[in-house]
C-alpha cells in the first residue's frame, strides 16, 4: 500500500471508530477474533469498514483514572528504572498505560507527517469498561515478582493494580500481517533469503537510528514486537518505552541517557542469537558458545550467505550484549549496562555493513515507499 493509500485507509478508519458510541465499540470489540494475551495486554482482530484492525487492550488500573494521573507520563507507581528492560527471567510489569498511549500518539504523527513510516499507525483509542483479569502466569506469583524486580513498595502495588483493574485502555492499530519472527523464519528458507537479511538489516538500522535522534528507547525491540507486510519494518508494542519527553525523575532522567544507543545494541545482537537458534537449533549454551567463536572469526557455514555475513559482522556486539543479559537476568538487576562497549561496537558494525545494505535496498525495498 503507497503512502497516500495508506493515510486515507488510517483517516476514514479513525472517523468510523470516533464516531461509535462507548458500548457501541464495546460490542465491536466483543465481536473480533481472540489474537493473543499477555503481560502487555489482550489482543483482538476486527474488521472495520472491510479493513482488518489490530486491537489491543491494555489494563487500566483506577490508580491510573485518578484525576491527576490521567495522560499523565509519569512513573505513576515509582517503579524502579531497570523493570524498562526487556529481557528479565520475569516480564516487567510495566509502566501504565498513558505512557504506552503517548509513545503511540508521537509514532502515528511520525507517519502522518512522512517522517518514519516504520510504525503502526494508531487508528483510535478509547478507555472502556472491562472485568478485571487475573495477572499473566509469569507475574502470577506476586512475591516472586516484587523479589525480583527490587523489592519496592511500588511493584506491590502496581501488580495489585493490574489485578484489579476495572477498565482496559483500548488501542485500535493498523493491521500489519506478519511478525518478523515468523516471516523471518519463512524467509530464509526461500530462494530470497539474501535479500530479507538485506531488508532487516537495513530495517533494523532505519528504526533505532530515528528512535535515537527522537530521544526514545523501546527496551523490548524483539522479533515479535517487530511487524513487517514484506516491503518494510513496523515496530510496535510499546509498554517499557521511555522518551525525553515524559516527565522523569533524576533517576530516569539518567538511565535514558546512559541508553540512548541501547536499541540499536539490542536488536543488532538479538539478531545474531536468533539467527544461531533459527538456522541450527541451538541452546542458550551453546548458542552462546558458538557466537564467540563468530566473533573470534569462525565463518558459520551451511546457512545462507548473507544470514553468516550478519552473524559475522555482528557477533562481537552479541558477545558484549549477550553478557550483560545474562548477568542481569542470572545475578543482579543492578548489572550496569555496558553503554559505551555496546555503543562503540554497534556503530561500528552498521557501517562496516552499510555498502551491503545499500546494494540490496533497490531490490528489497523498492515497492516499500521509502
Amino acid at each position: 500500500m503507497d503512502s497516500p493509500a495508506r493515510l486515507r485507509t488510517h483517516a476514514d478508519l479513525a472517523t468510523t471508530l470516533a464516531l461509535l458510541s462507548d458500548s457501541d465499540l464495546a460490542e465491536l470489540v466483543a465481536s473480533g477474533t481472540a489474537a493473543g494475551s499477555g503481560i502487555g495486554g489482550r489482543a483482538v482482530l476486527l474488521e472495520v469498514d472491510g479493513v482488518r484492525v489490530f486491537v489491543k487492550r491494555v489494563p487500566l488500573t483506577d490508580t491510573e483514572l485518578r484525576p491527576h494521573h490521567v495522560r499523565s507520563t509519569a512513573n505513576v507507581f515509582d517503579l524502579p528504572v531497570p523493570c524498562h528492560y526487556g529481557i528479565g527471567a520475569i516480564g516487567s510489569p510495566g509502566f501504565g498505560a498513558w505512557r504506552e498511549l503517548a509513545v503511540h500518539e508521537m509514532t502515528t504523527n511520525w507517519v502522518r507527517s512522512g517522517r518514519f513510516p516504520g510504525f503502526p499507525l494508531l487508528h483510535h483509542w478509547r478507555v472502556l469498561p472491562d472485568t478485571p483479569q487475573p495477572l499473566p502466569g509469569e507475574l502470577a506469583d506476586e512475591g516472586r515478582t516484587v523479589a525480583y524486580w527490587g523489592g519496592s513498595p511500588g511493584l506491590r502495588e502496581r501488580l495489585a493494580a493490574l489485578r484489579t483493574a476495572s477498565a482496559s485502555f483500548t488501542l485500535f492499530l493498523e493491521h500489519v500481517p506478519h511478525t518478523l519472527h515468523d516471516w523471518f523464519h519463512a524467509q530464509l528458507r526461500t530462494d530470497d533469503a539474501d535479500s530479507a537479511c538485506a531488508l532487516v538489516e537495513q530495517g533494523l538500522d532505519a528504526v533505532t537510528g530515528f528512535l535515537r535522534e527522537q530521544q526514545l528507547v523501546h527496551f523490548d525491540a524483539h522479533f515479535r514486537n517487530i511487524l513487517t507486510d514484506g516491503h518494510r519494518l513496523h515496530l510496535t508494542d510499546y509498554g517499557l518505552s521511555l522518551s525525553g519527553r515524559f516527565r522523569l525523575g533524576p533517576q530516569e532522567r539518567d538511565f535514558l541517557d546512559r541508553h540512548r544507543p541501547y536499541d540499536r545494541a539490542y536488536v543488532f545482537s538479538y539478531l545474531v542469537h536468533w539467527l544461531v537458534v533459527d538456522q541450527y537449533g541451538y541452546d542458550r549454551d551453546e548458542r552462546e558458545d558458538f557466537i564467540r567463536t563468530c566473533a573470534d572469526g569462525r565463518r558459520p557455514e551451511g546457512i545462507p550467505r548473507a544470514a553468516a555475513e550478519l552473524i559475522s559482522r555482528h557477533a562481537r556486539l552479541a558477545v558484549v550484549v549477550g553478557d550483560f543479559n545474562r548477568r542481569l537476568e542470572q545475578e543482579s538487576r543492578l548489572t550496569p549496562y555496558p553503554h559505551e562497549a555496546a555503543d562503540a561496537l554497534s556503530s561500528s558494525v552498521v557501517n562496516a555493513g552499510s555498502s551491503t545494505m545499500s546494494s540490496a535496498r533497490a531490490s528489497t525495498l523498492g515497492s516499500s515507499g521509502k
